[in-house]
């Protein structure tokens, strides 16, 4: 018991510091160690984060480290995409002889350690001063892409977004932070609750990874606005990169 309240402390710090990575921890976890079938870690998963994220969330809105058009720009295309993702793993082994799972799970990390490299080299030329242009993107788009891999395998809420952030906008580290776990709460929420419907959650589970996840999160929120920005953008390469490597 006591080392799942840790695993969720350690996670929550992890996402409130830099908004990424709990999912790539926590669905692993269950599977390897907790002996959790796919779907049953996804949706129990996706819970978890959804309740965890809802406490980092209300610690950013007081800080007032949210950028709302962004979060809704996201979440028109990501909670749709996400909720076609959960339909779909429900009758993946049926439609599907390889693990899809797997197959897009070395796609994104292929993906994330190639935008992290990118960052670093981008990173190192300005000295930590931001000094690209904002792109425009196809957010709403792109959040349909998203959601949906979120709703397949929950790995992404956190990280997939903020690359897209990172990509297409020039807010702070703090706000980029802030914007991601607020966004990540409505589409882990919306996707877990239909895998809640399809009983994909081990609820005993949930509330005692909570125990430790909900002060980590709050921890790692209050961190974001008092280190330095070079330091959190250092740290969201980390992990990104981090994210990618164990994915691929």
């Amino acid at each position: 018991m006591l080392a799942i309240i840790a695993t969720g402390f350690a996670v929550g710090l992890l996402v409130g510091l830099t908004g990424m990575g709990g999912s790539l921890l926590m669905t692993p976890l269950l599977i390897l160690l907790y002996g959790f079938s796919p779907s049953m870690a996804v949706g129990t998963d996706l819970i978890y984060s959804a309740i965890t994220k809802a406490v980092g969330s209300a610690q950013h809105w007081k800080q007032k480290t949210i950028n709302w058009e962004l979060v809704k720009k996201l979440a028109k295309g990501s909670i749709p995409g996400g909720i076609a993702g959960v339909i779909l793993i429900q009758f993946m082994d049926e439609w599907f002889s390889i693990s899809v799972d797997e197959v897009l799970a070395h796609v994104m990390g292929a993906t994330f350690v190639f935008v992290s490299l990118l960052m670093l080299y981008r990173l190192i030329k300005t000295k930590g001063k931001e000094e690209r242009k904002e792109r425009k993107v196809p957010t709403t788009l792109l959040g349909v892409f998203g959601g949906f891999l979120v709703g397949l395998t929950s790995i992404g809420s956190g990280s997939l977004f903020m690359m897209v952030l990172l990509s297409s906008t020039t807010l702070p580290g703090y706000m980029l932070v802030g914007t991601d776990v607020v966004h990540a709460f409505f589409l882990t929420l919306s996707t877990g609750a239909i895998h809640a419907g399809f009983g994909n959650v081990d609820w005993q589970f949930v509330s005692l990874l909570l125990i430790g996840s909900i002060p980590g999160i709050l921890l790692g929120g209050k961190l974001t606005v008092r280190v330095p920005e070079l330091f959190l953008r250092t740290a969201i390469i980390i992990v990104l990169l981090a994210t990618g490597i164990k994915m691929v």
